[in-house]
């Protein structure tokens, strides 16, 4: 999918989906762990990593 979602804010630079400084090209998302209480427990099922991924930590912080 290439649609960017524009009410989404994305900093994963490291995702295919990522565009720009803060755009998702993904059309959908999908984000889960249903019992999350804290950003860390969240996931991203729509990630999909780049080829160009750089190999550092990214993500929300508690």
């Amino acid at each position: 999918m290439n649609n960017e979602i524009g009410a989404i804010t994305c900093f994963a630079k490291n995702c295919v989906y990522h565009k720009g400084n803060t755009s998702c090209t993904a059309g959908t998302i999908e984000v889960g762990n249903s019992s999350a209480c804290k950003c860390g427990e969240t996931q991203c099922s729509t990630f999909r990593l780049n080829d160009n991924a750089v190999n550092e930590a990214r993500g929300c912080c508690d």
